[in-house]
């Protein structure tokens, strides 16, 4: 009898054993900082990065966790990539409203000066708003560099365009006579012809107006640009 007993205990031992769940890989595993548990090896490793395939401009950097460009440590106080941008277009009739509730345009321009969301796509909706108010100001309805078809993405590109608050330059052009030159080419499907970017002569403030208003407009601020830039670095006169 004793020797017929121990062979089925142990054969029940083992029945019930195969029951019982296995140990998660990872529910033991303290992995050193930097690094997490593979839940299918339970083998610590480094966390895989979401920058693989993000490219920043200097001088954001990408966010490992989020894979966003973000800017360093610290508040944004101010930019002014295309000047004017934030003072015309945020919210310059106090008429954005926000949770419900209309913000005044002094929030708005600091709410958009320290945003950090490069490169700024959640402000082409309210940004079109406003470019549909200015689209009046020179008696046409209808604006070159938005769709001619009404409706509520109707400035959607020109609005998108604006928020990514960044110069562009085509450094492949010798000639650089015309600020924005290389917006305005894109919004209209052409090649540029132009380095664009900001030379210090640019008058960039009549050239905001007629971006935003429209070429034939003659939008100005009557203030005529009479800087003359020094033949050497820094060319500041």
């Amino acid at each position: 009898m004793k020797r017929a007993l121990f062979p089925t205990l142990l054969l029940v031992l083992v029945g019930c054993g195969a029951g019982v769940p296995a140990v998660p890989p990872c529910s033991t595993t303290v992995c050193p900082s930097g690094q997490v548990c593979n839940p299918s090896s339970g083998a610590c490793e480094v966390q895989p990065s979401r920058c693989a395939a993000t490219s920043c401009v200097s001088p954001m950097s990408c966010d490992g966790a989020t894979g966003l460009c973000v800017f360093p440590l610290g508040d944004l106080i101010d930019r002014a990539g295309r000047p004017l941008i934030n003072l015309a277009v945020s919210n310059p009739f106090d008429a954005l409203v926000v949770s419900g509730q209309p913000e005044a345009g002094a929030v708005t321009r600091d709410r958009y000066n320290r945003d950090k969301s490069f490169p700024w796509s959640a402000w082409a909706a309210p940004f079109a708003q406003t470019l549909a108010l200015y689209d009046g100001l020179d008696g046409t309805c209808g604006h070159p560099f938005a769709s001619p078809t009404l409706g509520p993405t109707r400035f959607a590109t020109l609005a998108g365009l604006l928020a990514a608050d960044t110069l562009l330059i085509d450094t492949s052009k010798n000639s650089c006579a015309s600020y924005m030159s290389v917006e305005r080419s894109g919004l209209v499907g052409m090649a540029s012809t132009d380095c664009g970017g900001r030379k210090l002569d640019y008058d960039v403030v009549d050239g905001t107006f007629l971006t935003i208003i429209g070429l034939g407009s003659g939008a100005t601020d009557s203030v005529t640009a009479t800087v003359t830039a020094a033949p050497t670095f820094p060319y500041l006169p």
